[in-house]
C-alpha cells in the first residue's frame, strides 16, 4: 500500500485548479504539472517567449477561449442551441 503519492506523478486537473485558486502555486507550475505541458512549451517557442507565470497565464486564457469556442461549435452541431 502506497502512503504517499509519488512526486513524479502528475497531479490531476482538479487538484491543480484548487492549488492555483488558493495561491499555493503559480500559473507556470499549474501548466507544467498539468496535461498541457508540451503544448505550452511549443506555444512558448512559436510565440518567442520564455516559460513564466505571465506567459503561462496568457496561454491558459488563450487556450480556454479556444476550448470554449470549440465547445459552442460542438453544441451548435448537435442542435442544443435552438
Amino acid at each position: 500500500m502506497k502512503e504517499k503519492q509519488d512526486m513524479s506523478e502528475k497531479m490531476n486537473h482538479e487538484e491543480l485548479v484548487e492549488l492555483l485558486q488558493e495561491g499555493k502555486i503559480g500559473y507556470l507550475r499549474f501548466v507544467m504539472e498539468g496535461e498541457n505541458e508540451q503544448d505550452y512549451l511549443e506555444w512558448c517557442r512559436t510565440h518567442g517567449t520564455d516559460p513564466s507565470d505571465e506567459s503561462a497565464e496568457f496561454y491558459i486564457e488563450q487556450t480556454d477561449i479556444e476550448q470554449m469556442d470549440r465547445q459552442e461549435m460542438d453544441d451548435e452541431d448537435y442542435g442544443i442551441w435552438n
